[in-house]
């Protein structure tokens, strides 16, 4: 029988008021030891286990507090009695006053500073970051594009469906935040590509059938379908750099963005600032690597096509700014090359960003919600 002297406890383990005994609470009563103390032991958690089973006691005591254990006398006796298995949970009896002093040194050197210690609530450890594959994989899919049927070699013909998903894609984001003035741009910018598309698909068409009349036909073919190619290509780079960025930044926020977006951290911090001025500055710097970095080499590949750079010339006289209100490349840059970067970036910074920006923001939406086509044959909206 247990002594009467210990009385039931919190927790299911039973407390000692006995005389002689000090103020020693809380350990297990005679009547059900084994079970109690089996039971005790296998309901801690792993972690509390196996810093008590290495003699950690107070790492120990700091787990189970942290886990919302809060009762002093039952966590003294979780540790005194790991300390003395062989007692196998039964109580403190009259006289054992070893026992008693060392029951007592734990609740006051272990259990009660652990209690007094501030409660520090550990956050859940945040998902890894999603890499910048899985990234592009996903805006992929927000565009509705397979990326294995994305064959630009193939020509516009077969591409005409991605061409325009991609440029509907950067719509989207625009709409989703209209701090992202590069998707709305380049939005915009998309209708001169599909100009210039649609325009080499039709000298390919008329240049085929003459195939085998008219010696000239064979080349014009070779070269319309050539530009087509490296536009294509220099569609899926851009996409490739930039639409990843976009697809992190609308879809987990900047924190997740900025742990992968390496150089473009910044612009990007800048973007969610949601100041005017910043957001145009990251904007901007959007802009310029998309210009300096991605299509660079691209229209490189255009100068060093063998025609005598006449197709460089022809795209620098026909170029027209995407933006209503802005001016022909050449008129901004005379005699420049629209293929040359310092050229082309001229043409940008000092005319068709500034059109851009003027624009109010209604009519910025009107004109990046305006159809494809409309924008390639430079039927904008009234406004």
């Amino acid at each position: 029988m247990a002594d009467r002297s210990f009385l039931a406890g919190p927790n299911g383990l039973l407390s000692p008021f006995a005389s002689g005994l000090s103020d020693v609470e809380g350990h297990f009563s005679l009547e059900r030891e084994l079970e109690d103390w089996a039971d005790t032991v296998a309901r801690l958690p792993i972690l509390a286990r196996t810093a008590l089973k290495s003699g950690n006691a107070a790492l120990a005591v700091q787990l189970l507090v942290s886990g919302g254990k809060r009762d002093e006398n039952w966590l003294t006796d979780v540790v005194f009695h790991a300390r003395h298995p062989e007692l196998r949970g039964r109580a403190i009896r009259r006289g054992e006053r070893a026992l008693t002093q060392e029951w007592t040194a734990v609740r006051t050197s272990i259990v009660r500073p652990a209690l007094q210690a501030p409660v520090v609530v550990a956050a859940p450890p945040a998902a890894p970051a999603r890499q910048v594959p899985e990234w592009r994989r996903l805006a992929l899919a927000a565009a509705g594009i397979n990326a294995a049927d994305w064959k630009p070699d193939e020509g516009f013909e077969r591409q005409r469906t991605i061409v325009e998903r991609v440029y509907a894609y950067y719509a989207g984001l625009f709409n989703r935040n209209e701090n992202l003035l590069w998707a709305g741009m380049a939005k915009l910018a998309g209708g001169a590509v599909y100009h210039g598309l649609l325009e080499t698909q039709q000298q390919f068409d008329a240049a085929k059938w003459g195939i085998g009349q008219d010696p000239s036909a064979g080349l014009i073919v070779n070269y319309a379908h050539g530009l087509q190619v490296v536009l294509l290509r220099t569609q899926q780079a851009i996409f490739e750099d930039l639409a990843w960025q976009h697809q992190a930044f609308v879809q987990a926020g900047l924190p997740e963005l900025v742990a992968t977006a390496g150089a473009q951290a910044d612009a990007w911090r800048d973007i969610a600032s949601g100041d005017a001025g910043r957001v145009r500055r990251g904007n901007h710097e959007l802009l310029l690597r998309e210009q300096k970095t991605v299509v660079a080499p691209f229209y490189a590949q255009i100068r060093d096509m063998k025609d005598f750079d006449l197709i460089p010339d022809q795209m620098s006289r026909e170029a027209l700014s995407p933006v209503p209100g802005g001016k022909p490349f050449r008129e901004v840059v005379p005699g420049g090359d629209i293929t040359v970067f310092e050229d082309r970036w001229k043409w940008i910074e000092a005319d068709m960003l500034p059109a851009y920006e003027r624009l109010t923001p209604q009519r910025r939406r009107q004109l990046v919600n305006t159809p494809l086509g409309e924008l390639a044959a430079r039927r904008w909206p009234p406004g």
